[in-house]
């Protein structure tokens, strides 16, 4: 495509998130709506109540009027997508619209046990609000030049991203009674790092490091979001954030704004709000140090029948594997397959689990299957397939599994398997309950579960009939990881702002708190586990989560006298929510209807004038609100040739393959032709096919995505060079088929140890021409002589007619440091050695921060051969050899940018131009712009 185009998919690219699937779901997919004044829900059939429900919870938040926020609303759509087993939502412009990801996180300690769609309605609603209010001044101004893209551009830049989350994290907290400011599990970051005396700077916290765990945004904004609402009222946040959307003050307008209008600099602001935070959640000082411990996370500790500890531990260098620990070793057993989190049960020698897998051709449809593992033989064995299983456990003959399913209908039930994954029982769910961490007990069944208010209890429930026995008082206090030994159930709670470690006597019914002379951390406790008198937990610390092992006496395990409940940690105006939403019992019940999937087929919403040199641009983008039609209208002049052209291309992701079409008409072309100036229009229209196919399994993530696009050219000459070139219309195919194989990368790897990558293309002339090409490139990717270090080798070739036809675009990755020409016969071999340098974390001005640095050696050994070129028949070497510098950044807090210098010695002459043979180039990558948007996790 036009080189215009490049530039706008890099805009487009930022103004989408990262969430957004085109083409995931299939064309049975049938969708409803209900409408409000405010809201439009679309819905799968059949999930009407949640629909009804989350339409109530908008629109009571928004006949709030609330202070703290502007009264714009713009009317939004918000659809419900139901297949996908990651919990999430997201509120993005461009188009403008809002999707609920609506399986709950089947661990109530991550995000809470709000009803799930209550929550997204009270966390997403606040970013519609927030974007509402914040087209004003020059973000308006950048919304009339560039549409939808220019508000999300503009807004990205002056407003953080730990405001609008933790902006709405706040809200989700102060209208319910509970929200992730209540949760002590929330805090457990901060609480991390100042327990270890870390000293972060602004923009560490801000931009996270390679190196050390970094809280993110969303913590460290719903403590300065907080602080700010309870030091300078609930109209603070609303004047700061009007400021900085409308860019008053232009450069740093957010910091500038809040300095403005709390009488302190915005540096003391964040520094004040996050002492006072850390006095509130009581860590006491300690001595700082610069930087904070190597991240090894130890997750999951489970006994084994004689004593020893299984666990899954990974790393920044490491991906999540299964260890068993005896004494002080740890022996390597199986790395983990994708997963959404490291939960596991053991018995009897065998280990099961959930693993992560996306459907092969539709990105909105995904399962949770489970996996069984031979503890000893490290074998392992898929014993669901497409199902939505989560926390399974085994009985203690590992004879039986019990798991959690959560059906795409929104139904909610405890299934018992047998060992190959049959279904022996599917338990009723008479109260409609969303169960954790079940678990076996004595022929019966104990498992955390939440009710539609929120409030958990740890329940015994009756395989035979599915009646429900609670084990604890019901309460919004979280509940989970229950294991049991003999009379005795242990299990993680919240209490006292902190999550414990309780234990239940299941014969008397008394509940006992385990206890130290002092606590050890102030961070939570979790998945606790006995053997004999030795209790093991995982604890959260600024080096991951560690294990904790101690002796258990009859001395740390005092009975309870009182549970207290969730507090706000004085982050809010008294601990009860300000408006409990959720509590109130209005229901709406507007019309249901269907939803058309060609409704707003073409919903143009943005435009981007462009200019690169030679060329000058102006395209329209356009996307429904499914996301299974994104089209674009363009109008181009070049200032060389003198050309104007028009055109349309869109692609439709809703069929099986996608299709795409495309069609353009260009005025006045010229050339010379026989020492003559001759000028033509030209038509082009295209149409054709892609099937992007993912192949992901297990441990290894590939990809495979196969198309052809069918071209027409009719050139329109005056006469008489229309008789006389006799040029006619002509049609072409293109070609291309591409595959990529890589393993689970962890964070410090620069790329996979062990990924493969391959690409064909060919392109062939139907007609008047005999013109064609073939082009073969690849990549192979290796571990290197240390963990952090990769080495790659580049492999390419191509071949075209020799005829004196057409010519095709030239792909051809050639040596670096050479111009690169269209010749006959190409082929290249490329060695690469990269490897980090440094971890500066370090910034100046809070506009770019640098992250890493790494060092690419590299040797590239091209030859080609072209008789019309060269003065040789044979083939002509073009070797280069040098260095790449690379720099891993990001800039304003928050766009990810890799950029880099590349200096290339040429071994043999440059024929094609260039004097010399020391090059030097700089690098900036295709994922210059990453994905920017608002979102819920």
């Amino acid at each position: 495509m036009r080189k215009t185009l490049v530039a706008i998919l890099f805009l487009v690219t930022f103004l989408s998130v990262r969430a957004q699937q085109f083409g995931g779901h299939p064309p049975s997919q049938r969708w409803m709506q209900i409408r409000t004044p405010s809201v439009r829900v679309i819905y799968p059939q059949g999930w009407d109540s949640s629909s009804r429900r989350i339409a109530t919870v908008v629109n009571l938040v928004t006949s709030l009027h609330d202070s703290s926020i502007g009264s714009r609303l713009m009317r939004t759509n918000i659809i419900l997508q139901h297949q996908t087993t990651i919990p999430n939502g997201y509120v993005a412009l461009a188009p403008f619209r809002s999707e609920f990801y609506m399986t709950p996180p089947s661990n109530p300690f991550e995000l809470g046990s709000l009803a799930w769609g209550d929550q997204l309605a009270l966390h997403e609603w606040r970013h519609v609000q927030q974007y509402s209010n914040f087209n004003r001044g020059l973000a308006k101004v950048f919304r009339v030049l560039l549409g939808q893209q220019g508000q999300a551009f503009a807004n990205a830049l002056t407003v953080p991203d730990w405001f609008f989350e933790g902006d709405a994290v706040f809200q989700e907290t102060r209208m319910s009674r509970q929200g992730r400011g209540r949760l002590p599990s929330f805090f457990n970051g901060y609480r991390s790092i100042w327990e270890a005396g870390t000293n972060y700077s602004y923009m560490k916290l801000r931009n996270g490091s390679y190196r050390h765990f970094v809280p993110d945004h969303y913590e460290m904004g719903y403590q300065l979001v907080a602080n700010g609402n309870e030091q300078y009222g609930p109209g603070f946040w609303k004047k700061v954030s009007e400021n900085a959307a409308a860019m008053k003050g232009f450069f740093y307008p957010f910091q500038k704004a809040v300095k403005r209008y709390s009488g302190i600099s915005f540096a003391r602001f964040v520094d004040s709000s996050l002492l006072a935070n850390r006095t509130r959640l009581g860590v006491p000082s300690s001595a700082l140090r610069k930087g904070g411990p190597e991240v090894i996370n130890e997750e999951n500790p489970v006994y084994t029948e004689s004593g020893d500890l299984l666990l899954v531990r990974s790393s920044y260098k490491q991906v999540p594997s299964f260890y068993l620990r005896t004494g002080q070793k740890d022996h390597f057993i199986r790395t983990r397959d994708m997963s959404l989190d490291n939960y596991f049960a053991y018995a009897n020698g065998k280990i099961v689990y959930a693993s992560f897998r996306r459907d092969t051709r539709w990105s909105w449809i995904d399962y949770s299957e489970l996996q069984l593992l031979d503890l000893h033989s490290g074998k392992q064995q898929r014993i669901t397939e497409k199902s939505k299983y989560f926390m399974p456990s085994l009985s203690a003959g590992g004879d039986s599994i019990v798991t959690v399913e959560a059906s795409s209908a929104g139904k909610y039930a405890l299934h018992i398997l047998d060992v190959s994954g049959g279904l022996v029982k599917a338990i009723p769910n008479k109260q409609s309950h969303y169960y954790s961490h079940p678990m076996f007990y004595q022929g019966k069944i104990i498992t955390a579960a939440r009710n539609s208010a929120g409030d958990m209890s740890l329940l015994l429930v009756d395989p035979a009939n599915g009646n429900e026995h609670p084990l604890t008082e019901w309460s919004q206090n979280l509940v989970g990881y229950p294991s049991g030994k003999g009379d005795t159930i242990c299990f993680t709670m919240t209490s006292n702002g902190r999550d414990r470690n309780f234990a239940l006597v299941f014969s008397s019914r008394q509940l006992l708190e385990w206890k130290e002379e002092r606590d050890v951390s102030v961070t939570g406790e979790y998945q606790p586990s006995v053997f004999g008198s030795r209790l093991v937990s995982s604890r959260f610390t600024a080096g991951g989560y560690k294990i904790s092992e101690q002796t258990a006496g009859v001395s740390q395990w005092q009975p309870v006298e009182s549970i207290r409940p969730l507090t706000a940690f004085g982050l809010l105006a008294g601990d009860k929510p300000l408006v409990d939403v959720l509590a109130k019992d209005t229901v709406l019940n507007p019309g249901t209807s269907n939803y058309r999937k060609t409704t707003k087929f073409f919903n143009f919403h943005s435009w981007l004038p462009y200019y690169e040199d030679p060329e000058l641009s102006f395209t329209i983008f356009g996307q429904n609100l499914l996301n299974t039609m994104q089209s674009e209208l363009y109008i181009l002049y070049n200032n060389n040739e003198g050309f104007k052209e028009i055109g349309f291309a869109g692609v439709y992701g809703g069929w099986f393959p996608y299709i795409n079409a495309g069609l353009s008409y260009t005025l006045d072309r010229r050339a010379r032709l026989e020492n003559k100036q001759v000028y033509w229009n030209e038509l082009e229209a295209q149409t054709g096919f892609q099937v992007p196919l993912n192949l992901s399994k297990g441990r290894s993530i590939s990809n495979l995505t196969f198309g052809s696009d069918l071209v027409y050219n009719h050139a329109f000459f005056p006469e008489p060079q229309k008789t006389q070139y006799g040029i006619e219309p002509y049609f072409y195919l293109d070609n291309d088929l591409r595959f990529s194989h890589q393993v689970q990368q962890a964070k410090q790897h620069i790329f996979p140890r062990w990924a493969q990558t391959m690409r064909l293309q060919y392109r062939d002339a139907l007609n008047q021409f005999d013109s064609w090409q073939l082009m073969a490139t690849g990549s192979l990717y290796f571990p290197g002589l240390s963990v952090n270090h990769s080495f790659s080798m580049n492999l390419a070739a191509q071949q075209r007619d020799s005829s004196t036809g057409i010519r095709f675009t030239n792909d051809f990755p050639f040596a670096r440091g050479y111009s690169d020409e269209n010749l006959f016969r190409m082929g290249k071999i490329g060695v690469n050695y990269q490897l980090p340098i440094a971890y500066p974390d370090a910034g100046l001005w809070n506009i770019v921060y640098l992250m890493r640095m790494r060092m690419n050696f590299f040797y590239d050994h091209a030859v080609a051969k072209d008789s019309q070129r060269f003065a040789t028949d044979g083939f002509v070497n073009f070797r280069s050899t040098g260095t790449e510098l690379f720099f891993d950044t990001k800039w304003w807090n928050q766009l990810p940018v890799s950029f880099g210098i590349r200096y290339s010695r040429l071994l043999d002459d440059d024929v094609f131009g260039g004097t010399g043979r020391d090059r030097i180039d700089f690098v900036i990558p295709v994922n210059l712009i990453q994905a920017r948007g608002a979102g819920n996790k």
